[in-house]
């Protein structure tokens, strides 16, 4: 049986304190090998640094500045694969005091900065989230990033093979988006393509997602829980309940009430269900979602990990039969201050995935929650 345990991570110089994250994920250098985490942060300096597992030893690595800039706020971080055997390359995107967009990202070789600039006479406000979206199932893989302008319209600047573009996307009909929910992709077989799915919170506090349905983007009015307005987002995955069979979004919000809801799709239609909250706290803030799946053939079941009012870190899961609250408590003799990631890692091609979620403490370090197996 495995367990919970809590990692100081610590801080990317004894001088420098973790201010925030600025996304993570997980690499595999070919498809037989363990998935390595790597957990991108702005540093009190202004600049992004990643916290990185070898295999053997966790390490802190300087990434810097864009030229002549410092870093204001994250967009999120996603790997690429330019084949289906080649090595898994983080890009990390991240917005500049000058209210651009910039990616840090690894060539294979080296790491590299690159000014995405902004879409034509807007500045980037915001970042929703970065997905990699494959054309089949052996083609490269390449970024979406989705931000919001200033605006409060929704643009995606994406790769296609060749160059990068700016792509205007809108707003909701006669809405205005008022704050990012978070990205997804769907694959409705496993030899099809990938579909983005973005979800935004409007003024009017429902949720609208912008989705590609293969021809085109729609905008669909996912609404609100009943009786309940959506104040922030938690976080957004896509469940299988088989490996080959279609993908399905999952988004997780909180509510007014600070209580934690999702909206997922059982396949033919939408639905809003209440996860409610820890016993006897409220929910304070998220730090992310992931699916876990037991073994390569297994379901995907969900994680959403929360910060409750008592600044202790909580998880709500799917057992496969239920949902279920447990508490993860806190780092010892700290206090889980800001949100982080969340991540699963999987040490083989056949193994179990294990949850990673990362957090800031009061004494600006970054501690891992993960699950450990005997």
């Amino acid at each position: 049986m495995g367990s919970w345990q809590w990692n100081d991570q610590q801080r990317p110089t004894a001088a420098v304190g973790v201010r925030a994250t600025a996304g993570a994920v997980t690499m595999k250098d070919d498809p037989q090998a363990a998935q390595r985490p790597y957990v991108f942060v702005r540093g009190y300096d202004s600049r992004l640094h990643v916290n990185w597992w070898d295999g053997k030893a966790w390490h802190w690595s300087d990434q810097g500045t864009p030229a002549g800039r410092t870093v204001i706020e994250k967009v999120g971080a996603v790997t690429v694969k330019d084949s289906p055997n080649a090595p898994q390359r983080p890009y990390a995107f991240v917005i500049g005091d000058d209210s651009k967009l910039y990616v840090n990202w690894w060539d294979g070789s080296k790491w590299n900065w690159s000014d995405q600039g902004a879409p034509g006479g807007r500045r980037v406000r915001e970042g929703v989230g970065v997905v990699s979206v494959q054309d089949n199932p052996s083609a490269p893989q390449r970024p979406y990033v989705f931000v919001l302008t200033d605006d409060f319209r929704l643009w995606v600047n994406w790769w296609d093979g060749k160059a990068w573009n700016w792509s205007d996307q809108g707003t909701p009909p006669s809405r205005v988006i008022s704050r990012p929910l978070g990205v997804t992709t769907m694959r409705d077989n496993p030899n099809a393509f990938t579909r983005p799915y973005a979800f935004v919170i409007t003024d009017d506090s429902r949720v609208w997602v912008n989705w590609w349905d293969g021809s085109k983007w729609n905008w669909s009015d996912q609404g609100a829980p009943s009786g309940q307005p959506v104040k922030k987002g938690a976080g957004v995955v896509t469940v299988q309940d088989s490996p080959r069979a279609v993908e399905r979004p999952y988004a997780f919000v909180q509510g007014y009430d600070s209580k934690l809801y999702v909206n997922w799709w059982d396949g033919g239609k939408w639905n809003w269900s209440d996860q409610g909250a820890p016993s006897g706290r409220l929910i304070l803030d998220s730090v992310g979602v992931v699916t876990m799946r037991d073994d390569p053939n297994a379901f995907t079941r969900p994680y959403a990990f929360v910060i409750g009012d008592d600044s202790k870190l909580y998880v709500n899961w799917w057992d496969g039969g239920k949902w279920n609250w447990a508490a993860q408590g806190t780092p010892p003799g700290r206090v889980g201050e800001r949100p982080g990631e969340a991540l699963t890692v999987q040490d083989n091609a056949n193994a179990a995935e294990r949850p990673y979620a990362f957090v800031v403490t009061d004494d600006s370090d970054l501690w891992v929650d993960w699950w450990s197996l005997p």
